[in-house]
């Protein structure tokens, strides 16, 4: 990156959340599609093509429940007595049954209509006879009766492309009679943790050394987001080791994720590598926590720099790697979702930053949900976000904020 542009980076700074994020959400390639199976794992992905149905579901009428096939007009008072004519199971070939007016089938859940039915009466409504049985409720015609077609037929679009799938979509989508899912391409990230002081969690800590508190906390946002974790690397505060490690992660992934060294330290050296052997698109941006967030280019790769404190990268994350990640793999909404909620006491923040604090939700029946600020908001009270299932998002302007106010809030994935 030239000297002006380093600069423009960051003299135009700094931005406001809305702002760079969209146009992070600009900047971010869009990876190409890959084709997977319909199975458990295809929860999470990001359609990169529309699904359309091939087949006509159900492909016949079929029973929807336990019961006798009949025709609706042999039952005209109740009690009523038909003779029994045989028994529909699922996995019969429509037409094996057939009934004559003035007597039934038994037909079970799933299972073709017999031919010349035209309603189920449910067991429920009989005295379950073998031979002869007795109903005493009178169906209407088509009562329990699914309609051929009436759930997919060939050409109905079932999910756009761009849309995240769900557990719960993989019925239809599997109803839907194609054998794969075209998907966006997972990004590969590198995660990159700098600082003398950092060590991995449960060792043994030296004077002035503390765990890695944001780094396991990032890999499980990262795999959230469909993100696959190529490289979990470590730096000292030393800008030779730092350069060297951000090059060699660059060579193995699609996104840099940096922690720590953003900021204009002493020994922050992440920012300054970026801007000298890249591009830094933005640095800083109006909010608290995670005001020294960048983000930028390294070696053609996707670079996104948080601030070193567990809390602060963590929310940055969430606003910003989340999207990004979804984003490149084609996602039609890659924002964080957000919902009303009242505030249940007044809260403080900072003129000019638009704040986001660890929140509690409230459910409150026939009102707007209530909210709290769940205990302790610096940056580094990691306990907050163990408490938390939501982030507070409070405006920049002002400094106060009074109880009653309505607000937004993003789910903290609960």
């Amino acid at each position: 990156m030239t000297a002006l542009g380093e600069q423009w980076a960051v003299a135009r700074g700094p931005l406001s959340v809305a702002t760079a994020r969209r146009e992070m959400l600009e900047a971010v390639p869009r990876l190409g599609p890959d084709e997977i199976p319909i199975d458990g794992a295809a929860s999470g992905r990001v359609l990169a093509a529309a699904v359309v149905a091939r087949v006509l579901l159900p492909p016949f009428p079929n029973s929807a429940m336990d019961g006798y096939a009949v025709r609706a007009a042999d039952v005209p008072q109740v009690p009523c007595h038909l003779p029994v004519r045989g028994e529909m199971r699922a996995g019969m070939a429509p037409g094996a049954v057939r009934i004559s007016p003035g007597t039934c089938a038994k037909v079970m859940t799933g299972a073709p209509l017999p031919e010349g039915a035209d309603s189920v009466v449910p067991y429920e409504w009989t005295d379950r006879g073998t031979e002869e049985v007795l109903i005493h409720e009178r169906p209407r015609r088509g009562n329990a009766v699914r309609k051929a077609g009436e759930d997919l037929s060939p050409g109905q679009a079932v999910l756009p492309a761009g849309h995240r799938v769900r557990p719960t979509d993989l019925a239809p989508l599997a109803a839907s009679g194609i054998p794969f899912l075209v998907v966006g391409a997972r990004p590969r990230v590198a995660l990159i943790t700098t600082g003398d002081e950092i060590r991995p969690p449960g060792s043994e800590l030296g004077p002035g050394e503390i765990y890695d508190t944001a780094g396991p906390a990032l890999e499980g946002l990262i795999a959230a987001a469909g993100g696959e974790l190529v490289s979990r690397r470590t730096a000292t505060d030393d800008p030779g080791q730092v350069t060297d490690t951000l090059l060699s992660a660059a060579a193995e992934a699609d996104v840099l994720v940096g922690v720590g060294g953003m900021s204009v330290g002493d020994h922050d050296h992440v920012r300054a590598t970026v801007e000298r052997l890249g591009r830094l698109q933005f640095w800083r941006v109006a909010m608290r926590p995670g005001r020294p967030i960048a983000f930028g280019s390294l070696a053609d790769k996707v670079f996104l720099g948080l601030p070193g404190n567990p809390v602060s990268a963590c929310v940055t994350f969430t606003l910003f790697g989340i999207p990004a990640l979804l984003a490149m793999q084609g996602a039609a909404h890659p924002e964080p979702p957000t919902h009303p909620a009242e505030l249940l006491e007044d809260v403080e923040k900072p003129e000019g930053l638009e704040t986001f604090h660890r929140g509690v939700l409230r459910s409150r029946p026939g009102k707007t949900p209530g909210v709290r600020i769940a205990g302790n908001q610096s940056s580094g009270a990691t306990i907050s976000l163990a408490h938390a299932d939501c982030l507070l998002v409070l405006p920049a302007k002002g400094v106060r904020v009074p109880r009653g106010t309505v607000v937004e809030v993003i789910p903290l994935g609960r």
